[in-house]
């Protein structure tokens, strides 16, 4: 699933809510949303400490791993007034992580050093629940789980040799799919009549499967092998090193939440 899902499904199920709104008059609402939050460090963070650049078990490595524990995301939200208590909708939108900055140094004589910016694309359905306080304060929960789409694009380059001095420059593009979840707490300020202002805090997490795509001009992946080493690699090869190294290798997955405090703005549509 790529983000061209994402885009297909906006506009249907914006003519969607709009025919049934104005066949049935149902109240509904339309926001925008910005957040800025901290990616809790987990099993992605620990296999990347772990990266090399050689599969060989003869290579050692010593990796420094900083950066990419920043969040910044940006969502449209839709939703449908179930009852005065209850709303369905869809949030589509994007979360970017800080950069990631990786350097390995090797046995073998060779600085390797790589920026990865990593963001995905998410569509979410959600079910919110809200609690009104006074006339102008309502307290909302809510919980959801979509789709997403990551990118991680990496940057940089190799240099050593033990005969020679040699450079490479490190270029990819990989892309994941997989599931996410959210959960949600927040405070509405009426605005106005059919105005709110909304400051909320929620987890966000994503759950990939593996991450592929172009590395150096190679289709590539990126692998864990059992003993712990994790490197981007060529996917016609794989079974080469299976064999040479009489490891098993596999993709390299991703699950990771994090806490995220935002800031919304709502109009809703009244019958």
């Amino acid at each position: 699933m790529s983000r061209r899902i994402v885009l297909y499904f906006l506009p249907v199920f914006l003519a969607t809510s709009g025919i049934t709104s104005a066949l049935q008059a149902t109240p509904w609402e339309i926001g925008l949303r910005s957040g800025l939050g901290y990616r809790v460090p987990g099993r992605f963070d620990s296999n990347l400490s772990n990266f090399s650049s050689s599969f060989s078990p003869a290579v050692l490595s010593d990796v420094t791993l900083s950066g990419g524990d920043q969040t910044a995301t940006y969502e449209g939200l839709v939703r449908v007034l179930l009852d005065p208590n209850s709303k369905i909708g869809i949030a589509i939108g994007r979360q970017d992580l800080s950069k990631l900055a990786l350097t390995e140094i090797s046995s073998d004589s060779y600085l390797t050093k790589l920026q990865s910016d990593i963001f995905s694309y998410h569509l979410i359905g959600t079910y919110h629940f809200v609690t009104e306080l006074s006339r102008n304060w309502e307290w909302e929960n809510g919980l959801g789980m979509g789709f997403t789409s990551a990118d991680w694009q990496i940057r940089g380059f190799s240099v050593g040799g033990t005969d020679s001095l040699s450079f490479f420059q490190q270029r990819g593009n990989l892309r994941g799919n997989g599931l996410v979840y959210r959960a949600e707490s927040s405070i509405n300020r009426r605005l106005g009549d059919n105005n709110y202002f909304q400051i909320g805090l929620g987890y966000h997490h994503i759950a990939i499967s593996n991450f592929s795509g172009n590395y150096n001009g190679e289709t590539s992946s990126v692998y864990l092998s059992t003993n712990g080493k994790v490197g981007v690699f060529d996917d016609s090869r794989v079974f080469d090193v299976n064999v040479s190294t009489s490891q098993f290798l596999r993709q390299l997955d991703m699950n990771a939440g994090s806490w995220n405090l935002y800031f919304s703005v709502m109009h809703r549509f009244l019958d």
